[in-house]
């Protein structure tokens, strides 16, 4: 391997690192008008704000939105392509052109969701605020939007520039970034079974994800030339060189993030209309809440596993493409045959991954036990194996070039 091939995945490297390091610096930098050092003793009774925070001392920094606003964006920019024909066919149809059109266009979702979001917090700091008028809400909800906008432009910056997917590094930082004080506050716990137990709970869950993440349904494939050299009797190996791999959690984490995001501004509404004078009656103990919120959660990943497996992976599209390619699965014939064969597969597929992730997530003291959510535990192996691959990826690629 030559110099330049290290100089490439090192200067890569040194550019994500230094957004990282940017991105940090930016959490810290706190929102005007806010009294952080309030704001720290009082998070517990502001449930949007638990989702926000930036450190035990800082609650609300500039850059406290993050990606999220941009994810939110990209995740409805797919469900939008999928059901109104003119973006599909901008996406499917114009080539490089249509992919630029389409990432205009989560831009301005995501500037719509920061916005939203950033007005959200800003409401939810009303009762607390002893200054709250409409000037301070103006500024609160413009610091905060325009750094989630900083922190897209950065992380686009880390998907071309630097190495692994932009948006799931600045997703990771924000985990790790708890890290020291998670670790910290497990082992002083004092009860070393607990901890033992924690330990075990984390080592099993991370290999359920990994193994979850990584499995695939293989089906085998046959081209006419291999059909025909097979009727022939000239090769009997050519049935297992080719084969369509499909994975059981077509979408990832995203699915859960979705949800996550969904229930939090769900809990805020819902905590403003409890607030209402005409329903103030009514009063919900905190173990009805916690089984609504599960249950919720719940049917919430399940229902979108489900519908953005679709949107990653069409049946019609697939079996289309394959009938293109003269390509077939051995004892399906082509076309509508293939096409229903695949539906029902990817169905009984992304069942299977739904139900893993709403299982997982819906699993009780989970947090408790391990000191880290079981997002952020995707989050995590998602992005570290993901990563791992592209660095291979790239130094093979590189080495392949200096030779």
């Amino acid at each position: 391997m030559g110099t330049s091939n290290q100089k490439t995945v090192l200067s890569r490297i040194v550019t994500t690192i230094s957004i990282i390091l940017l991105i940090r610096l930016g959490n810290y930098i706190p929102v005007p008008k806010v009294d952080q050092q309030y704001l720290v003793n009082i998070l517990n009774t502001t449930p949007i704000l638990r989702n926000f925070y930036t450190s035990e001392d800082l609650v609300l920094g500039v850059f406290t939105l993050g990606i999220l606003p941009n994810i939110n964006a990209s995740i409805m920019m797919q469900l939008l392509v999928s059901v109104i024909p003119s973006l599909e066919k901008l996406q499917k149809e114009e080539g490089e052109s249509g992919r630029r059109e389409i990432i205009k266009y989560t831009r301005y979702l995501s500037l719509f969701w920061a916005i939203v979001e950033s007005i959200s917090i800003a409401l939810a700091l009303r009762p607390i605020l002893f200054l709250w008028n409409f000037s301070v809400c103006c500024q609160i909800t413009l610091a905060l939007a325009t750094g989630s906008m900083i922190v897209m432009w950065l992380s686009e910056i880390i998907t071309e520039e630097g190495i692994g997917n932009g948006s799931s590094v600045v997703i990771t930082l924000n985990i790790l970034s708890n890290l020291p004080s998670t670790i910290k506050t497990v082992f002083n716990s004092g009860n070393l079974t607990s901890v033992s137990i924690g330990l075990l709970s984390f080592t099993i869950l991370i290999i359920g994800i990994i193994y979850v993440q990584e499995a695939v349904r293989i089906i085998p494939l046959i081209s006419a030339k291999q059909l025909f050299a097979q009727q022939n009797q000239t090769s009997n190996q050519a049935m297992n060189t080719s084969y369509l791999p499909l994975k059981i959690n077509q979408g990832g984490v995203m699915p859960v993030i979705f949800a996550s995001t969904v229930l939090t501004f769900l809990t805020v509404f819902v905590n403003y209309l409890l607030g209402l004078q005409f329903l103030s009656a009514i009063t919900v103990n905190l173990t009805t809440r916690n089984i609504l919120y599960g249950a919720a959660n719940f049917g919430l990943i399940l229902a979108f596993s489900l519908f953005y497996s679709n949107l990653i992976l069409n049946p019609k599209e697939l079996a289309t493409n394959l009938n293109k390619m003269a390509v077939s699965v051995p004892g399906v014939r082509p076309g509508n045959q293939t096409k229903e064969y695949l539906q029902q597969t990817l169905k009984r597929l992304s069942l299977l991954g739904a139900l893993f992730l709403a299982t997982i997530v819906a699993i009780p003291n989970i947090r408790s036990s391990t000191g880290f959510g079981v997002t952020s535990l995707l989050i995590l192996v998602g992005v570290t194996v993901d990563t791992s691959r592209q660095i291979q990826t790239l130094l093979i690629t590189e080495s392949y070039n200096n030779d």
